[in-house]
């Protein structure tokens, strides 16, 4: 008899799996570290490749409820004057969805609610594992035991799966700090149902509507930035003061204890995300830094094809890993390399930043357009 499968995780990419291998009627139990899931975090955005998964999952229609659907998505300089755009209905036409701005923890709740609270333990801080020919064997830090079918380790960029996999494979930093936060703010019209990433003199600022009056932004700023807590607000407010409306009023209107610190990191591309029994998925398996704004996108297309290929070899959790790989590595490796990119592109100032600015408004839309359409276009 075919043992039950465990995901060690709790976030967006664990539940998804766990959503999406139910559905297709395998057995499968979540597990996660913390004692509680707590509405922490602040907004996300699902960019329309993650919003196909959501509609064959039938829960596009809630996460668009429970969060605002965009009509404009821009690259802009510290004027807010555009350098890139994209043409959102046209990307809704194509793919059925635009980019979703919605918050963390209302994401996380519309999957928890889907699954059903009874197939997630906490508390559950897996300690070791050792697979053999019949399943895998998971210790806990609680001095509990279990075993399972296969593992699916979906528990984040400091994974201690992926540490049992893959020994000293470590996430690492770009020297770069992003500060996220939430406001309680109203936007003039222009500025509502839109995600604007602003760039210059080396700093960048991103921010949209994740609700009617609370904005979701994060500040992007090069080196340490003095890492110090006190008086945080006020040095952010220093460092974007040359940057036109709205982020004046969006700092101003800023909680300063919820700001939450992010220092950017990724992982170089791993050979394999498997081996046997034990997969990862998510940023387990390939953390990418923010600037695509697609690290929980690329998680939820992982969790889908994870169910889609284990449903067809149940019996071979091996063999189903191996071809989920194929199904997802190159455009996860893909996304991670150009967010990189997009970093360093985004951070360049003086001169360099001039001529960024006018290669970028220069250049035909379509030729932008078709890299997005090459982002959310699902390869299964």
């Amino acid at each position: 008899m075919q043992l039950p499968g465990i995901i060690i995780g709790g976030g967006i990419a664990g539940l998804t799996a766990a959503i999406a291998l139910r559905q297709r009627g395998l057995a499968v139990q979540v597990y996660e570290a913390a004692p509680h899931i707590l509405p922490v975090g602040a907004g996300i955005w699902m960019a329309p490749n993650a919003m196909q998964v959501f509609d064959r999952l039938g829960l596009a229609e809630r996460i668009n409820a429970g969060g605002v659907p965009l009509q404009a998505i821009e690259i802009v300089d510290g004027q807010m004057r555009p350098l890139l755009r994209t043409d959102q209905a046209r990307i809704r036409q194509r793919f059925g969805y635009s980019t979703t701005a919605i918050r963390r923890a209302t994401l996380q709740q519309i999957l928890l609610a889907e699954l059903g609270p009874a197939h997630v333990q906490l508390g559950k801080l897996c300690t070791k594992l050792t697979q053999d020919a019949a399943g895998v064997a998971l210790t806990f830090a609680d001095g509990s035991t279990q075993r399972a079918g296969f593992v699916v380790g979906a528990d984040g960029i400091h994974s201690p799966v992926r540490e049992h996999l893959f020994p000293g494979v470590r996430p690492g930093g770009t020297g770069h700090l992003v500060w996220r936060g939430m406001s309680a703010v109203q936007l003039t019209p222009h500025y509502k149902r839109a995600i604007r990433e602003a760039w210059a003199d080396g700093l960048r600022f991103g921010f949209s509507e994740i609700a009617d009056g609370v904005v979701d932004w994060f500040a992007a700023v090069p080196g340490t930035f003095d890492d110090e807590r006190a008086g945080l607000l006020a040095r952010l407010q220093a460092a974007f003061q040359g940057f036109a409306y709205p982020v004046p009023a969006i700092l101003a209107a800023a909680n300063e204890p919820a700001i939450i610190r992010n220092e950017v990191m990724d992982i170089d591309p791993l050979p394999n995300w498997h081996r046997g029994r034990i997969c990862l998925i998510g940023d387990a398996a390939h953390a990418t830094t923010p600037y695509m704004g697609q690290g929980g996108c690329q998680a939820v297309e992982d969790a889908y094809a994870l169910a889609l290929t284990l449903s067809q070899q149940p019996a071979d959790p091996a063999a189903a890993f191996a071809a989920m790989q194929r199904l997802r590595r190159a455009k996860a490796h893909r996304i991670v390399r150009t967010s990189r990119l997009m970093g360093h592109v985004g951070y360049l100032g003086g001169a360099l930043g001039s001529v960024r600015n006018f290669a970028m408004r220069a250049a035909p839309r379509w030729v932008s357009e078709q890299q997005f359409y090459s982002v959310y276009r699902l390869g299964f």
